[in-house]
């Protein structure tokens, strides 16, 4: 089977992630440590593509220094076509969290400042590429006027695009998109962020049907969205809905990355031709190998080409 060529348009950054050892304590230092390592949202959705076995460019900015060579070599190493990769002027993007014990997200401080300064003419300058494309995903970190760039070449060029809004903040960003019409092939938010999306809160199953069903309104098809160790929600315009559970196994090491690795496996499989239900359940599969690691991506795969 050919391999399907995707692009992903969206964030990279250095992560730096710290990790409490014991018992949080709030307003002093806690013992832990932390690691830097390639991170974003774009970059690590590019990948787990690229361990798949996709063909995946990544479309994003980085900056003219020491971190931004890091992550173009370490795209490359990975796998990633880093062709359409932008490099300015400035600070390369950083994401800076801290996890509890456990793993889990305690609070999360981004800079995106040269993704913010992305313009629309960074996005239609590779307008044949992205036409070229099986498949498009972008997420919310790209200005709205540059999703709006991306959103058009994707429908005149009858090309998927699945878009994940990232947060609750830049949840926001898809709002006008979505308001004038455009063509969406797949959102996949996680509730806080379906909430923001359809002005309401989504509290229990019924929020989720009702919410699903507004976006298919404005012109989505497909609504996937994380619960985390619940597992997913799916919402076809033409499938029916759907609970996918989540995958048992071993304890969950580090969240970081999970959303991400749910969206890359989502969108492989739709690219490859598979129902929204299978694509569904292979993103349940890699963001169950993501958050049973301490790596931002789901072990195993190709990688490295």
């Amino acid at each position: 089977m050919k391999s399907p060529s995707i692009i992903v348009a969206g964030g990279t950054n250095l992560d730096i992630k710290s990790r409490i050892a014991g018992k949080t304590v709030p307003g002093t230092s806690n013992p832990g440590w932390t690691e830097t390592s390639p991170g974003g949202v774009g970059r690590n959705i590019a990948e787990n593509l690229a361990r798949l076995g996709a063909d995946v460019k990544l479309l994003t900015v980085i900056g003219e220094d020491a971190a931004g060579d890091r992550l173009r070599r370490a795209a490359r190493a990975a796998g990633i076509d880093t062709s359409l990769m932008l490099q300015r002027k400035g600070a390369t993007g950083t994401y800076n969290v801290t996890l509890d014990s456990g793993g889990q997200m305690l609070i999360g401080v981004s800079d995106m400042s040269l993704i913010d300064a992305m313009k629309p003419g960074d996005i239609n300058a590779r307008k044949e590429a992205l036409a070229a494309a099986d498949l498009l995903v972008a997420d919310g970190n790209l200005p709205f006027p540059c999703l709006k760039a991306l959103a058009l070449i994707a429908k005149r060029g009858e090309r998927p695009l699945v878009l994940d809004p990232v947060s609750v903040p830049k949840a926001k960003r898809l709002l006008p998109l979505l308001k004038e019409g455009l063509q969406i092939a797949a959102l996949t938010p996680n509730r806080d962020e379906l909430g923001e999306l359809v002005g309401a809160p989504v509290k229990n199953e019924r929020d989720l049907q009702r919410a699903a069903v507004r976006l298919h309104d404005l012109g989505v098809g497909i609504v996937l969205v994380g619960l985390g160790a619940d597992g997913s929600f799916l919402s076809s315009a033409e499938g029916g809905q759907h609970f996918i559970a989540a995958r048992k196994g071993s304890t969950i090491k580090d969240v970081t990355g999970g959303g991400d690795a749910m969206v890359a496996g989502f969108a492989y499989a739709l690219a490859v031709g598979k129902s929204a239900e299978m694509a569904a359940r292979k993103g349940q599969e890699l963001a169950a190998r993501a958050v049973r690691s301490m790596s931002n991506v789901a072990a195993g795969g190709k990688g490295g080409r």
